[in-house]
């Protein structure tokens, strides 16, 4: 695990860790300064898988604040797919590839996506996150909100961009009082057209 591919450009791996940062607490404009700052760290280094991730979780943001779906979701699959072509042992790479191939409707492939992603990296905070916002989709509303419990015993001090999702889940699953538990961890500026 510690040989897989890292940056070879210090710049971009720099550029990736703020972008990331702007993307925590999701608002328009922090998203939309997130894409900006890692469309500069793929100048730096067009190979670094990890920025690819984060542009394909980015564009995914945009659709959710006002973008184009449609281009947002291409511009998605298209990075999501490159991280995975760099770096197919990277779990979030097959996450961003899973919840992009839901978005366009395409559930077996994503499933198997996620899948992967779980097995390279079973206690992902963010994996278990995205994922659970598609358990129900796949038919397994009960397996999504028991993995929403073990992410938020993984990480109990979650940020905004995870409530979306563990919300869904919990509320797919009957279990209405955690999912208004988990929106009280939001405040106006982070929600979503969702």
């Amino acid at each position: 695990a510690a040989k897989r591919k890292h940056p070879n450009s210090l710049t971009a791996y720099e550029l990736t860790l703020l972008a990331v940062e702007k993307t925590l607490s999701p608002t328009r404009e922090g998203n939309a300064e997130a894409m900006e700052i890692l469309k500069k760290a793929l100048e730096a280094d067009p190979g670094y898988a990890k920025a690819w991730v984060n542009l394909a979780w980015a564009h995914t943001e945009a659709s959710s604040f006002g973008a184009d779906a449609t281009t947002s979701r291409e511009a998605a699959l298209s990075a999501a797919r490159r991280a995975v072509q760099l770096d197919a042992s990277d779990a979030e790479a097959h996450s961003v590839l899973g919840h992009v191939l839901a978005t366009k409707g395409e559930f077996d492939q994503a499933k198997a996506s996620f899948e992967t992603a779980l097995r390279l990296n079973p206690s992902s905070f963010s994996i278990l996150v995205y994922y659970v916002g598609w358990a129900s989709t796949f038919g397994e509303p009960e397996r999504g909100a028991l993995l929403a419990d073990r992410a938020i015993r993984l990480n109990p001090s979650y940020k905004p961009w995870a409530c979306g999702f563990l919300r869904y889940a919990y509320f797919m699953a009957g279990r209405y009082k955690d999912a208004l538990q988990v929106m009280e961890r939001q405040t106006p500026d982070n929600y979503t057209r969702l």
